[in-house]
């Protein structure tokens, strides 16, 4: 056998190797998706939108107090993380460009970015939660916050390092002073690639569970009051997943679907503005 022939052979085995992985994996991903699918389609209903819970045991009712508590929680989270990881990402690629601090922050937050939530939801409980001796919606907001400003950090960074150092320069020669270079110029120009990282932070945070937890803890009635323990889906399907009762487990497939429906919603539309910006 001759060393050509020995390397097509060693190709093939590899390539036949990572496509089979490459179905193993996907095939679980349909699964997944397919079993929420066909549970949650079927329990669908106006009243899962626009009725409260009901006690335990009763039949009927519906979640809109989780609804609108992962709304205002994630809503809130995206005021705080978004602003920090905007701005974080820009003193990196603007003022740091290829410093030590810029090298050291950005591993950190590429740390961050794989840090369990749970660590987070303990961190914040015990920064916000315990001091203040009770549960919270804003306690919530920031956990996620805290989640998603890697994200936007290190995307932001990324895309304004896109932008030509020529375009800067030509803001310069016309006057211009930085801060406005960098608002009216290097942001217009990386605008689609830093709004596609706030998009896939949202989704990273949309389905956690565990730093809500112990943050915002639950509430089975509705309330708007952030100041108190807020309902929130991801939540309210882990209570209802581990119920006894059946409608429970209905509306907990319910609200997986949507919150499955939400997340790949935010990535392709993710994916279709980086491809839209930069596929050229």
């Amino acid at each position: 056998m001759t060393r050509e022939q020995k390397r097509k052979i060693e190709s093939f085995l590899a390539l036949g190797l990572s496509g089979l992985a490459a179905l193993f994996g996907l095939f679980w991903l349909v699964f997944i998706l397919g079993d929420v699918l066909v549970h949650g389609i079927g329990a669908l209903s106006l009243d899962l939108f626009f009725k409260d819970p009901v006690p335990a045991g009763q039949t009927g009712g519906g979640l809109r107090n989780a609804f609108v508590g992962q709304l205002m929680i994630t809503f809130s989270a995206t005021l705080i993380g978004v602003p920090v990881g905007v701005l974080g990402g820009t003193f990196l690629a603007e003022y740091a460009r290829g410093t030590k601090t810029a090298r050291v922050i950005s591993v950190l937050s590429d740390i961050m970015v794989s840090v369990p939530s749970i660590v987070i939801g303990a961190f914040v409980y015990a920064v916000l939660v315990r001091p203040l001796h009770h549960f919270s919606g804003w306690a919530g907001a920031v956990a996620l916050a805290v989640i998603m400003i890697p994200v936007v950090l290190r995307t932001t960074e990324d895309m304004l390092s896109l932008v030509p150092w020529t375009i800067r320069e030509a803001a310069f020669a016309l006057g211009a002073p930085y801060y406005k270079v960098i608002i009216q110029v290097v942001y217009r120009g990386a605008a689609t690639g830093i709004l596609t990282g706030v998009l896939l932070s949202m989704a990273r945070v949309a389905g956690e569970t565990a730093p809500l937890l112990f943050t915002s803890f639950n509430n089975s009635f509705f309330s708007t009051d952030m100041k108190g323990p807020v309902a929130s889906l991801t939540v309210t399907i882990f209570q209802y997943a581990m119920g006894p009762y059946q409608d429970w487990h209905s509306q907990a497939w319910a609200a997986s679907f949507m919150i499955t429906l939400f997340i790949l919603a935010l990535t392709a539309l993710g994916r279709l503005l980086l491809k839209w910006r930069y596929g050229r």
